[in-house]
């Protein structure tokens, strides 16, 4: 017994050593595997940084656009040769857009290859000119490229503080202008939200003719009706609602009374059963307005 018992005392002993050497052996195993940027993570912050750096860098300083730029050129070079270089550029449409303002949009000189041109970027920016409502761009292969413009319509000219506007009949302004006559003959309006209430007054004074002959401007008052300005300045006062009505009174006032001819300052027909006309001396004088049966 006692014999066995040393045996199997002595067995442990022994096989204890042995495990702790293939511990230290797995351990020192680990530590050879551990790749170098973990055990140094500062050097591997540098170097990250650098790499970042250098991107930045590379693209800061043109290199990979000047490397796209000079593939392009390369891919297009021989096409140009070929005889797909843009030789004319036409522009149609245009009545108060200058050509040469065009020409700048579209940015497509002569000699370029017609490849390059983009027709849907050439019209965005022929939309950013201030005449141009909507446009046409077209190639024409080999070597033409049209564009046909359509411009935006003045409808009347607006008054606002010093400066004098073109109006699209919806009230938007179009661009500035320097001289009343650079557009024709259009009516001015005068006064806030003169440009968006316009159309309804001008389309009626069109059909009052002795009316229309005399007009110099049309005036928003407080942005609720309106006055109109005549020749020799005489001014009409509307009222702000059943003003069609008295537009048509004035012009049977011009026509069959001669009141223009009178030394009158202005003509109120904001009362339903008077005129009243101002002379220039300062005297109001109400008249009695016919009764209609």
């Amino acid at each position: 017994m006692r014999q066995v018992k040393g045996k199997a005392s002595s067995g442990p002993s022994r096989g204890a050593k042995a495990p702790a050497r293939k511990a230290g052996a797995r351990k020192s195993d680990t530590g050879r595997k551990t790749p170098i940027l973990l055990r140094r993570p500062v050097l591997g912050l540098t170097l990250g940084l650098v790499l970042v750096v250098g991107v930045i860098g590379v693209f800061a300083g043109g290199h990979v656009a000047h490397a796209i730029g000079r593939a392009e050129a390369a891919v297009v070079s021989p096409f140009t040769e070929a005889g797909f270089a843009v030789r004319d550029v036409t522009i149609t449409g245009e009545e108060h857009t200058r050509k040469e303002a065009a020409a700048a949009a579209i940015a497509v000189p002569k000699g370029e290859s017609i490849f390059v041109v983009n027709p849907d970027e050439a019209r965005a920016r022929l939309l950013m000119l201030p005449w141009v409502a909507d446009a046409e761009v077209r190639r024409h292969f080999p070597d033409k490229v049209s564009v046909h413009l359509i411009e935006k319509r003045p409808f009347a000219l607006w008054r606002n503080g010093n400066a004098l506007l073109a109006v699209e009949r919806s009230g938007a302004v179009i661009t500035k202008v320097e001289d009343e006559n650079d557009l024709g003959r259009l009516p001015l309006i005068i006064g806030n939200g003169a440009p968006e209430a316009a159309a309804p007054i001008v389309d009626a004074i069109a059909g009052q003719k002795a009316v229309q002959a005399r007009l110099a401007a049309i005036a928003r008052v407080a942005e609720r009706r309106w006055d109109l300005l005549l020749s020799g300045g005489v001014t009409v006062r509307l009222p702000e609602t059943g003003w069609e009505r008295q537009l048509s009174e004035l012009e049977k006032l011009i026509v069959e009374k001669g009141v223009l001819e009178r030394d009158i300052e202005s003509i109120d027909l904001r009362y339903p059963d008077n005129y009243v006309f101002r002379l220039r001396n300062g005297d109001s004088r109400p008249v009695p307005r016919e009764r209609r049966a």
